[in-house]
């Protein structure tokens, strides 16, 4: 990890769901990286450590809290531990994500709900959460313009595997229902200054996917490889445009769904 420099996110405070590993990570890296106080929720807790103490070592501000996205009341604690150690969060990034694959007819029912569970319950318990302590701080003090309230960004990752991909029902029904909440979610907030917004990233190289196209000797790494013009993806290519979508220069958009595809314009 590089040196900390302090840049577009001085003292902004970011919850990143999901952060103890693959494109969480990364993004919680480059926030501390740019100055901001970063808490990073995970219930994976030797990763969720080493996160946090690499990020440390570097110079950064961090706090891992271990706890299940699927858990209302932990994820409240979560995000009510954030406020009182750093001040209100600016901008929430739900990153928690889990594959179990199946084709429709093999697919168990506890394979979709913990899908279905990890990428929308735990999109919305976490985005509530912030959420209503952002419109009790709006409304304690109230502003004739929506730009004077505090600025507050809301980024979930979203896939291409929304649009459909073989074996993945379950996933695929998790990603595209997420843009329905983006949109919805737009039209609620913005009176507050709230902004949300979706991701979708093509093929990315992290563990999650790693253990996919390891298998078959390789077989699905090299299939995929070739479809995508620009090759499979590195995580700092997701942060960044995670990093624009919270910085002054995406001040004036709101509920925008963002392909980063690899060059590649139809399915992978």
């Amino acid at each position: 990890m590089r040196s900390i420099k302090v840049e577009r996110f001085n003292d902004k405070v970011v919850f990143i769901t999901g952060g103890a590993s693959g494109l969480g990570e990364q993004t919680a890296k480059d926030f501390a990286e740019e100055g901001a106080k970063v808490t990073i929720y995970d219930f994976d807790g030797e990763n969720g450590k080493r996160v946090e103490s690499g990020v440390k070592e570097a110079g950064g501000e961090i706090m891992f809290i271990e706890g299940d996205v699927r858990d209302k009341a932990a994820v409240d604690q979560a995000v009510q531990k954030t406020f009182d150690t750093y001040g209100p969060v600016d901008f929430l990034i739900h990153s928690a994500g889990i594959l179990q694959d199946g084709m429709i007819h093999k697919l168990p029912e506890e394979r979709w709900d913990a899908v279905i569970d990890t990428h929308l319950k735990g999109f919305f318990l976490s985005m509530q959460s912030c959420v209503k302590r952002w419109i009790d701080i709006c409304k304690a003090d109230p502003k004739d313009d929506i730009a004077d309230n505090p600025d507050r960004r809301i980024i979930t990752i979203s896939s291409q595997a929304a649009e459909g991909n073989i074996g993945q029902l379950n996933y695929s029904a998790a990603k595209s229902g997420m843009l329905g909440m983006v949109k919805t979610a737009g039209l609620e907030l913005i009176r507050y200054n709230v902004r949300t917004h979706a991701i979708m990233p093509t093929l990315i190289e992290t563990p999650i996917l790693g253990e996919l196209l390891s298998k078959q000797d390789g077989k699905w790494r090299k299939y995929y490889s070739g479809r995508i013009p620009l090759g499979i993806g590195e995580p700092e290519y997701v942060s960044r445009v995670i990093l624009f979508l919270c910085s002054d220069d995406a001040w004036f958009m709101n509920g925008e769904i963002i392909g980063i595809n690899g060059g590649r314009l139809d399915k992978v």
